[in-house]
């Protein structure tokens, strides 16, 4: 292909993946705006430059908003309101919630069995006119069918109201679930903490967004509740400009008085000016606006998650590349395939400027910090086998682990966005280099996967049983020589099965050092931080286990007469168990490593 038409092939993916995400960022953009008039009126956007001190951390409100509103309805959305519209119109306008559906139920068998408990309750709750905001039906039945399919939909969706709840019958359900320590008390727990976490108390309690007139830091911010008198707090507030803590008090008078009545115009008011005063209170501590502002953006865009579908156009084109030898869809997708990753870079890179630190100490983070680092390494090996038939492999490979990796931070709870301090005890230098290893090492497990898996089809559709005879390293060190090896001729074309298997070889060695190494630095890491380089934890146990896999295919590859065939498989097999470590241990089973 002519250098100008290569060139305008990587110009049209680039120009692709742009308008992927520019149209991933209108849909979010329409999506966060919600239906009730005032709601979609009131710019909450000076706000994204306030802090509030929560666990330790200043976050921006949105930040904070976010993770406190998730700990009441999960990862729904109410209404389509934004969290920070949500926490602001639950504290302002709490009568609104009690009848709603809004706090969300984890456990899909808890919920069916809730639901039964309820079904039994719905003469007594069909009398609660509260229930039906469309209109209160006068027949009955027609006011328990409608309570019927709310709890139907609640089994659905996990979302639940209060009132519901405060049910005699619900209560020693719950009652009953906390008992059970082992399988149902987390769940209860977290019901019972939602129902108080929404009170408007709790919610302006838990808001510490005044900085301590005076101290340092580590001073304990306040609540716009302790600006009054009486406050348990009011004596540290008694230091402040008696004329700015009245500025503050009328602001937020004015805030919620303007929520309450409807009237975005003064509410937006109240807000700038809030914002605008907060810092003034001690400008020494108030953190960088500078980051709070790309905080909220980080939360506003979803974290950047939505940057899979780049990832997905950037697949199906390297897969025709791959598949039909199209130089065309080759450079698409390599276009497309930069937009993803460079987006993915930002990601990365705003998460560490807004927590201060290398974004790996939680499952979220690690997830999707992990498929960088192996589609960063890919780039590298990519440009090594650029002469070779292995070539779009390895950056197929990555694509589709950070699709994955990215679909799966988007769309599966439990992996938690919200940024939190690290445990004292993960505040080591070995963090850094035990866990970036290790999930690198994963992360060319699942790249590996890949192109296992497309060699298993090849064979699958009748492919011959050939195999890459120099292993994958070799083929890379002879594409860059003169030699006349017998994987020569396979260099200039060689069979499907062969240049799939080499990548294979290539990644899984790769991932192999890196797993024994990642394995040997923990235990070194242990035994500086418990005093002890193993201790059984499931985690260990079946990071071994994936090692163990590895150690059998490179004895296999010697031994067995089909060795592309036995290599693919367990690759697959290789890659199952390390997301088996990754998923089953770290949410199920209980461990030093684990959130179960």
């Amino acid at each position: 292909m002519s250098r100008t038409r290569t060139t305008t092939f990587l110009a049209a993916g680039t120009v692709l993946g742009l308008l992927i995400a520019a149209l991933a960022v209108l849909a979010g953009q329409k999506s966060a705006r919600p239906d009730d008039p005032f709601a979609a009126a009131v710019d909450l956007g000076p706000l994204d430059r306030a802090a509030v001190h929560s666990e330790g951390r200043f976050k921006s409100f949105d930040s904070f908003a976010n993770e406190m509103v998730g700990y009441i309805s999960g990862p729904r959305k109410i209404d389509g309101l934004p969290r920070d519209m949500q926490y602001l119109d639950m504290l302002f306008r709490p009568e609104r919630y009690t009848h709603r559906d809004v706090i969300y139920f984890k456990n899909k068998p808890m919920r069916a069995r809730l639901k039964e408990v309820l079904e039994d309750r719905l003469a007594e709750l069909a009398e609660d006119e509260r229930f039906f905001e469309a209109g209160v039906p006068e027949s009955a039945e027609e006011r328990k069918e409608i309570l019927r399919e709310r709890l139907e939909a609640f089994e659905k969706t996990g979302l639940i109201a209060e009132a519901f709840l405060m049910d005699e019958a619900a209560q020693a359900q719950l009652a009953l679930w906390q008992r059970d320590i082992i399988r149902t008390s987390k769940f209860a727990n977290a019901v019972r903490s939602a129902m108080v976490l929404k009170s408007p108390e709790v919610l302006s309690g838990q808001l510490r967004i005044v900085p301590a007139p005076k101290g340092d830091e580590t001073a304990g911010w306040l609540s716009m509740d302790d600006l009054y008198a009486g406050s348990a707090m009011s004596s540290d507030a008694d230091a402040m400009d008696p004329v700015l803590r009245a500025e503050l008090r009328g602001a937020w008078e004015k805030l919620a008085a303007a929520w309450r009545e409807g009237d975005a115009e003064a509410a937006s008011a109240a807000v700038a000016e809030l914002a605008e005063r907060l810092p003034r209170v001690n400008p020494a501590v108030y953190p960088s606006q500078t980051r709070l502002q790309w905080e909220s953006v980080y939360f506003k865009h979803s974290n950047l998650t939505w940057i899979w579908v780049i990832y997905l156009a950037s697949v199906t084109l390297l897969l025709m590349a791959v598949a039909y030898r199209w130089e065309g869809a080759r450079w698409l997708g390599i276009g497309a395939f930069g937009v993803a990753f460079a987006l993915h870079t930002i990601a990365l890179g705003l998460r560490w400027y807004v927590s201060g630190r290398w974004p790996n100490s939680n499952m979220f983070e690690a997830v999707t910090t992990s498929v960088w680092l192996g589609t960063s390494l890919a780039i590298v090996i990519e440009v090594l086998a650029r002469r070779t038939p292995m070539r779009n492999l390895f950056m197929l490979g990555g694509a589709v682990a950070s699709m994955a990796a990215m679909m799966s931070a988007r769309y599966i709870p439990q992996l938690d966005p919200n940024i939190r301090n690290m445990m004292p005890v993960l505040s080591d230098l070995w963090l850094y280099i035990h866990t970036n290893v290790i999930i690198t090492s994963y992360a060319l497990i699942a790249m590996a996967a890949v192109t296992a898996l497309l060699y298993l089809g090849v064979r699958a559709f009748g492919g011959p049983p050939d195999y890459a005879r120099a292993g994958g390293t070799g083929m890379l060190l002879e594409s860059g020589t003169g030699s006349d090896a017998p994987n020569r001729g396979m260099m200039r074309g060689g069979t499907a099965a062969q240049v799939l298997d080499g990548a294979t070889m290539v990644l899984m060695e790769l991932s192999f050092v890196l797993l024994w190494a990642g394995i040997v630095m923990g235990a070194i890491w242990a035994d500086h931080s418990w005093g002890r380089p193993w201790g059984w934890d499931p985690k260990e146990v079946f990071a071994l286990n994936t090692f163990l896999v590895f150690l059998v295919l490179v004895h296999v590859r010697l031994k067995a007469r089909d060795k592309g065939l036995w290599t693919a498989v367990l690759a697959v097999i290789g890659c199952g168990v390390m997301l088996f470590n990754w998923i089953v241990i770290n949410f199920v089973i209980s461990g030093l490593h684990s959130y179960a």
